[in-house]
């Protein structure tokens, strides 16, 4: 005849075992820290943004258009594309510079164009735009939440990983004690 031999409840008058209840804190605890992971999240993306629009207004206000002199002869494309003909241009610093750009229609070297170059005297950079700096902004975001999941994550399965070996030995250590009563080998044949 098998014995139920009940736990014992503990001072809090909860049948779970200490392990359980830190496994149940230490979840609460990182359900907190990911609120807290999405907020600072949430906080990285806006000041992305921000540097993003910064980014914006500072490229906006250095960049210029300066003069340029064709070194080649532009022959006229198919299809109304340009052809990249060799230009030289001086920047707002005073350096010399020789790119090749796309030009449209027939011009001989020597003749002068208007070139747009950014703060730093680069050609063919675009500006930057606010689909950037959103973009900026939604990458900082994902990466951050990414980020703080997958250690939280991983604490998650470490507390886990931990308790249910607590739980195992006390289960073992318990069985090692009550096994032999409730198998009937601990106790003298009548």
């Amino acid at each position: 005849m098998s014995q139920h031999i009940p736990e014992r409840p503990t001072v809090d008058g909860s049948l779970r075992r200490p392990a359980d209840r830190l496994r149940c804190a230490v979840g609460w605890i990182l359900l907190a820290a990911a609120l807290c992971t999405l907020v600072a999240a949430g906080a990285a993306a806006v000041s992305a943004y921000q540097d993003g629009l910064a980014r914006i207004q500072r490229d906006a206000a250095t960049r210029t258009t300066v003069i340029g002199v064709l070194l080649d002869d532009a022959a006229p494309a198919d299809a109304g594309q340009g052809r990249p003909v060799r230009i030289s241009y001086t920047d707002q610093a005073g350096r010399p510079h020789v790119v090749q750009l796309p030009v449209t229609g027939r011009m001989v070297a020597g003749t002068q164009v208007r070139v747009e170059v950014d703060g730093d005297g680069r050609v063919d950079v675009p500006p930057p735009s606010q689909g950037d700096a959103l973009l900026a902004a939604g990458s900082v975001a994902v990466g951050v939440a990414l980020l703080g999941g997958l250690l939280l994550g991983l604490v998650w399965l470490g507390v886990r990983y931990a308790v249910a070996a607590r739980n195992y030995a006390a289960w073992a250590r318990e069985w090692r004690h009550i096994e032999p009563r409730w198998s009937g080998r601990g106790t003298a044949a009548p």
